[in-house]
């Protein structure tokens, strides 16, 4: 028989049939709240740098995307480019024909 004193003054009689050992499935639900007890202290104190690392990469990836918009933007004006040219050049030589220059 054990013995055990929850309130000051008052001795309870505490039997083997009333102690319970947490079983395993109680054991690693205690350790895995405990880890995330941890993990979510740890958050804050790392949390201004992680974030800044997470804003980071969101305007990289952004100014990745503008950048290569760009890219094919420009490469699409070089094409028009070459096409006007090809035109003017052609009315050119037409108009000096009709002129007679």
């Amino acid at each position: 028989m054990l013995f055990r004193r929850a309130v000051p003054g008052v001795i309870q009689v505490v039997t083997r049939s009333t102690i319970h050992k947490a079983s395993k499935v109680d054991r690693a639900r205690e350790r895995l709240a405990e880890a995330v007890a941890r993990l979510e202290r740890a958050l804050p104190a790392a949390g201004d740098s992680s974030a800044d690392n997470v804003a980071n990469w969101v305007k990289y990836d952004e100014l990745l995307a503008q950048s290569q918009s760009l890219q094919a933007e420009n490469s699409h004006l070089k094409d028009v480019n070459a096409e006007v040219s090809r035109r003017l050049d052609s009315a050119i030589v037409r108009f000096k024909q009709v002129i007679g220059a």
